[in-house]
């Protein structure tokens, strides 16, 4: 019988918004080849081979790893996973609810802006070495099994997650704004 445990990392970056009307949001749940905080006496990075056969079918995006707060779901076409050469990707579009609004502002405003990772690691795949200068362990997750979740957190295991607000800039608005009020002045004088 084998015993599957499932471990939880969370990396800090930014986050960002893509688009306030369809709140989609968007960063990197995990990234490759970067070193994690202190978990208890080690340190791990996940190779760049690490999610080649991983199961990536029907992962969720939560808030802080709670179920109760789903803010996107891959069968229902709101959260789209990508493997590219720094990690794994992710695109969400939140829900029109209050808790995914509060996030999404959240998000914005830069108060929040690192994701976390709910997987189960192929326990053969781990090299454990001691770092003999650190005091510590410094563990390589060669290869994950399963990834069950990601989330939107506020404290990461690894500092280099991110998710961002797809934001259409104020400044960029109201420099639109002008220049149309400035063609139809032109374009008034132009007729008279």
């Amino acid at each position: 019988m084998r015993i599957m445990t499932t471990e939880l990392r969370s990396i800090e970056g930014n986050l960002e918004v893509k688009d306030d009307d369809q709140m989609i949001v968007e960063g990197y749940a995990l990234r490759f080849n970067t070193w994690s905080e202190d978990l208890g006496k080690f340190i791990e990075t996940i190779s760049p081979n690490a999610l080649k056969k991983t199961k990536l079918d029907d992962v969720r995006l939560l808030f802080n790893h709670d179920w109760n707060h789903v803010l996107g779901r891959q069968s229902a076409d709101t959260l789209d996973l990508e493997v590219d050469e720094v990690g794994l990707r992710f695109k969400a579009r939140l829900p029109n609810t209050s808790y995914a609004k509060d996030i999404y502002e959240q998000i914005r405003a830069g108060n929040i802006n690192q994701c976390s990772f709910h997987f189960n690691a192929d326990k053969k795949s781990i090299d454990m070495k001691y770092d003999n200068e650190r005091g510590l362990y410094k563990r390589t997750i060669n290869s994950i099994n399963q990834i069950k979740e990601i989330s939107i957190v506020s404290l990461p295991a690894y500092k280099e997650t991110d998710v961002s607000v797809a934001l259409r800039s104020i400044t960029e608005i109201e420099e639109n704004d002008k220049k149309l009020k400035l063609l139809k002045i032109e374009n008034e004088l132009f007729n008279l």
